[in-house]
């Protein structure tokens, strides 16, 4: 077990007189009893710094095993009083910036202090940034711009075989070491990061036959399973490979803090079945989380880079017999595409996915147990979390919950074909004899035009993919796993959209009233318990949103761009009536509907009916609130009126 739960406390512990002596330098310079000044200040009184807390922390990347420290720290300053004898004047409580710089060679050595400010919570710096473990921050967004940086420096020369990812110069490059070895059943590979004696397979010089020999590895050795190696043929080797390479370019600061911490986990396993985020996780361990699906995330996209990916893509097409079935054609093209990049199929069609070709979606579906017909749809027709496929478990448990849903299939009108919800009608579902048996499928039209027949369903929003949606791709869909499992999907997705050519149907319409009626309940329901609990001032409503959606004040903060502070006066009532512009940064955080929204704005005393630029501008907002900051502040751009939340100088768009 680690000595130390984190950078934070490890910091408190062993570099608290570097901290007070940065903080008491700082003081003595600039402090003249009731504010800080950017010039030297000369004061009568005296202080010292008693009670330094680590309180906060931000980490950013620096040149090679070094590492920068933004490190939050509450102190007090006493002030002593004048004269011979020592008293206490004054004390006050105040937050401190020390900015560090030390070197993660064999521990943290070299500690020096940049500078020393006043605390502000500003804006978070992503431009290399760790979190508390040194765990590069990467966000689902800035994934394939990563994969695509990684491809342009490390395989720059390099001799590729068609369309492979080139192992063995990237191994150069990082002067990497590869064996086999005997790994668990549950693990494909493993990347040391500290020195370890391990039994690992290698050729006899004269014969070539493999033995197993122990010896002592060094860091930035990788053990590959040497049972899997040779009878898989279906591309998970070089996914595993991809992903230990992945781990060695982002996490070896990572080990280093956690020798520093007292942590024995010298390497990083690549598991046939990824962990699944869990609540309950300590910090340390959803670190480690998070540099798994790192790995995870990464080594499809540099084994299958984006441009080379289309490329592939587009010169198959041109190729594909016009003749076949369409959903022959895209499964055809996919296994073909599996074979040029060395990838399992499965990860060329969720890699397919990725870069926005949907029609993989009905490409090589195994469900429970059984693999079923392909299908295609227009493009456009889903999104990046949307699905037409779900399996028994989910469909059964959708029925058991979803009354509406439920009414639709006990009305015959809607039909479960082992993977997909089709309308029953002979245009659409016809009986198969191949089998001995009658057995229902897609007709060959609905297997065309599964957008005009089929329902949609959305994958499973977990609270944490609530909270961390526009952080992180859903790490549960793993590229080894073959079957859709019920644990991936959580209900219907209803088209609130009468205009939208999935509802055309008098059945359609009803389906729609009905998800309508639904939700207005949920409305009252959420108005019955605000009236109950009092929530009438923005405290108490704020407080009960955060709540009611699991929302805590860091993740509120990273969404709305208000700081933890900021948001912890509003939670507590000190400020009672915040600018309306930090108001809409919590609805957007908290990805309001827009009823509560306005209920919201009106506790702060706002309303937004007036027709002022200003005014229509948000009341746009409030019929996109599902959206993100960003999405926002563009809005607000095209209106020309200033970014949301509030900022002091800001300029409006011209």
């Amino acid at each position: 077990m680690a000595k130390y739960p984190d950078l934070k406390s490890y910091l408190q512990a062993n570099y608290l007189d570097v901290l007070k002596g940065a903080i008491q330098e700082f003081v003595d310079k600039s402090y003249d009893g009731s504010s800080f000044h950017s010039i030297n200040v000369l004061s009568l009184c005296r202080h010292e710094i008693e009670n330094p807390v680590v309180k906060a922390l931000t980490c950013h990347d620096d040149i090679g095993p070094r590492v920068k420290m933004d490190v939050g720290v509450e102190a007090d300053i006493v002030e002593l009083g004048l004269g011979a004898k020592r008293y206490e004047a004054d004390r006050k409580k105040r937050w401190f910036t020390v900015f560090l710089r030390g070197n993660l060679m064999d521990g943290l050595k070299d500690v020096e202090v940049l500078d020393t400010k006043e605390y502000h919570n500003g804006k978070f710096q992503k431009d290399n940034a760790l979190d508390q473990f040194l765990v590069p921050y990467i966000y689902s967004a800035a994934l394939e711009e990563n994969a695509d940086d990684f491809t342009d420096f490390y395989c720059d020369g390099a001799e590729y075989d068609g369309y492979k990812l080139p192992i063995k110069h990237i191994f150069q490059e990082f002067d990497i070491k590869c064996y086999l070895a005997d790994l668990p059943d549950t693990c494909f590979g493993r990347m040391y990061f500290r020195r370890a004696v391990v039994t690992v397979y290698e050729p006899d010089p004269e014969t070539g036959d493999l033995y197993p020999i122990t010896r002592e590895i060094e860091p930035g050795t990788m053990l590959i399973s040497q049972q899997r190696y040779f009878l898989g043929n279906d591309g998970t080797r070089l996914l595993t490979i991809a992903h230990e390479i992945i781990h060695w370019h982002l996490h070896q600061k990572y080990f280093k803090l956690l020798a520093l911490l007292d942590d024995e986990t010298d390497m990083m396993s690549c598991e046939v079945e990824p962990s699944r985020y869990d609540e309950s996780m300590t910090v340390a361990q959803r670190a480690h989380w998070y540099a798994e699906w790192q790995a995870n995330a990464l080594a499809i996209r540099i084994a299958m880079p984006i441009a080379l990916l289309r490329k592939a893509f587009s010169e198959i097409s041109a190729t594909e017999n016009k003749d076949q079935h369409p959903g022959d054609i895209v499964e055809n093209a996919l296994r073909r595409i599996a074979e040029m990049f060395d990838v399992p199929i499965f990860a060329a069609k969720q890699r397919a996915r990725q870069v926005g070709i949907e029609a993989a979606d009905g490409a090589f579906v195994y469900v429970d147990g059984k693999w079923h017909e392909s299908f295609v749809f227009e493009n456009g027709n889903i999104g990046s979390k949307q699905t037409y496929v779900i399996d028994k478990a989910s469909y059964e448990k959708l029925y058991n919950n979803n009354p509406e849903f439920a009414a639709l299939i006990d009305s015959g009108k809607y039909i479960y074909l082992g993977y997909v919800v089709c309308i029953n009608d002979p245009k659409y579902v016809v009986a198969d004899f191949s089998r001995g048996r009658a057995e229902l499928k897609l007709s060959d039209y609905a297997r065309e035009f599964a957008d005009e027949c089929c329902l949609k369903f959305s994958f499973q929003s977990t609270s944490y993919l609530r909270e961390m949606q526009d952080k992180y791709e859903f790490y549960g869909l793993s590229y080894f796993s073959k079957e859709v499992k019920a644990d991936y999907y959580v209900e219907h997705t209803y088209d609130k959209n009468f205009n939208d050519k999935s509802i055309q149907t008098a059945d359609q319409i009803a389906e729609a009233v009905a998800a309508y009626n639904a939700a207005q309940d949920q409305e009252k329901k959420v108005r019955r318990e605000m009236a109950s609990k009092g929530c009438d001032t923005f405290a108490d409503s704020l407080k009960y949103h955060m709540t009611r959606k699991k929302v805590k004040v860091e993740d509120l903060s990273e969404r709305s761009g208000l700081s933890d502070t900021t948001i912890k006066n509003y939670r507590s009532g000190a400020v009672p009536y915040p600018p309306i512009e930090n108001v809409m940064a919590v609805c957007i955080g908290l990805n309001l509907h827009k009823p509560y929204c306005i209920d919201l704005l009106g506790t702060a005393n706002y309303q937004i009916t007036k027709d002022d630029p200003r005014s229509r501008a948000y009341r746009f907002l409030l019929d996109y609130t599902d959206g993100t900051l960003q999405q926002w502040n563009d809005i607000l751009d095209a209106f020309h009126q200033p970014h949301i939340p509030y900022q002091r100088n800001q300029k409006i768009a011209e």
